[in-house]
């Protein structure tokens, strides 16, 4: 049913990561340059500047992610591929956090920086994606169990 608590998870998990396309999730501590998912901005001079490049695979991963999410809560009836496209979201989030790692590495190459809000959100998706195939198993296995005493 629509109204179970791995519906709220993953309602929250394409909030997220909606949320994670718009905010950054690095910024350079010494210069001014913040990295998005889209791209990164700097400013030089009295202009700022945006690049784009692999940077949009990164927003198309997570957009990707959020649209199984989304796709995931309306298949309730069949728990079973449910927990298989949680599964598949879960190595979409990884992919996802390997490239960040990456485009953050080889910023942090010239310049120190830090996390920005954009990284603790996909970090809370993925948590609720967990949680939500979790308990989408536990209804499974309520089914099961049920189907067993008749």
């Amino acid at each position: 049913m629509i109204q179970r608590i791995q519906t709220i998870f993953l309602f929250l998990v394409v909030v997220l990561l909606i949320a994670f396309n718009f905010l950054p999730y690095w910024q350079s501590n010494a210069q001014d340059i913040t990295l998005f998912t889209y791209g990164y901005q700097f400013v030089e001079g009295e202009n700022t500047v945006l690049e784009f490049g692999l940077y949009v695979a990164v927003a198309a991963l997570s957009g990707i992610a959020a649209l199984i999410a989304l796709i995931e809560i309306f298949m309730y009836k069949n728990r079973m591929l449910q927990m298989m496209m949680s599964v598949i979201n879960s190595f979409i989030f990884m992919i996802t956090i390997g490239l960040m790692g990456y485009f953050m590495y080889e910023l942090q190459k010239s310049t120190p920086g830090k996390f920005e809000p954009g990284a603790f959100t996909l970090a809370m998706a993925m948590f609720m994606n967990i949680l939500a195939r979790r308990f989408i198993q536990k209804d499974e296995n309520l089914v099961r169990s049920v189907d067993r005493i008749r």
